[in-house]
């Protein structure tokens, strides 16, 4: 059901930039003190067809009074049967979450040959989030040694003083469809969920997110799959 399992393992495998020699190792579970959107969780194991499809990072989703669930826009959970936003609504959604949390940021990064948007979604702690544009000059100087001189001590110092960055893309093909619900819900896991395992990849992480790449294919897919079921039978 959905796509978003492999990622977060992946997110905290990355060694940090500050200290290279060190990967933190902390077993995923949530934190018992937050409490559990029990409606949430119980459509995810229903519409998980089989239990080893999950996993301690997905089995259940935390619960926020302040940040909204994707099902604020879909009117059902992430990956629900029947369910296919236009991007419009994805971005919708990734905007909410902006407005409701600190630990969000969306840009908007240009538009495709139709003319239809394409964003880019940073997550991670109110501190990183803030340094932004910090960060992003210092990764700039590093893409670019002639910046710096060729200096290795000076290229050592802005690795030491920069946060990594984790780039996470969906929908890169029209006909995949499932990525950008499922990263609806990462943005929102990583912006929320306060277990020891996610708080460590949000403070040590930037996770940027662009939940359709391929816009104008993927609103070309939702047109069809809505016209069928609209129409029955029909071809």
């Amino acid at each position: 059901m959905r796509l978003l399992r492999p990622f977060l393992p992946a997110l905290l495998a990355l060694p940090l930039f500050a200290q290279p020699s060190v990967t933190i190792s902390i077993k995923p579970g949530r934190d018992a003190n937050q409490p559990v959107d029990e409606e949430y969780t119980r459509k995810i194991r229903e519409y998980t067809t089989e239990t080893f499809f999950n996993s301690p990072l997905t089995d259940y989703l935390p619960a926020s009074k302040t940040v909204p669930t994707p099902k604020a826009v879909l009117g059902d959970v992430a990956g629900a049967p029947g369910i296919l936003p236009y991007s419009a609504e994805v971005y919708r959604y990734m905007r909410m979450l902006e407005a409701a949390s600190p630990r969000v940021k969306v840009f908007s990064i240009g538009k495709t040959e139709e003319g239809r948007e394409m964003i880019a979604v940073a997550v991670a702690s109110e501190r990183l989030i803030a340094q932004l544009d910090q960060n992003r000059a210092r990764l700039a100087q590093l893409a670019d040694p002639r910046t710096i001189a060729f200096d290795d001590a000076k290229a050592d110092s802005l690795v030491a003083a920069s946060t990594p960055v984790y780039y996470v893309t969906g929908a890169i093909h029209s006909t995949e469809t499932g990525a950008p619900t499922a990263l609806m819900e990462l943005a929102y896991r990583l912006a929320v969920d306060e277990s020891a395992y996610i708080k460590a990849i949000r403070e040590n992480v930037i996770t940027l997110i662009t939940p359709v790449v391929e816009v104008d294919g993927r609103d070309r897919m939702v047109d069809i799959y809505r016209w069928h079921l609209a129409n029955p039978g029909k071809q």
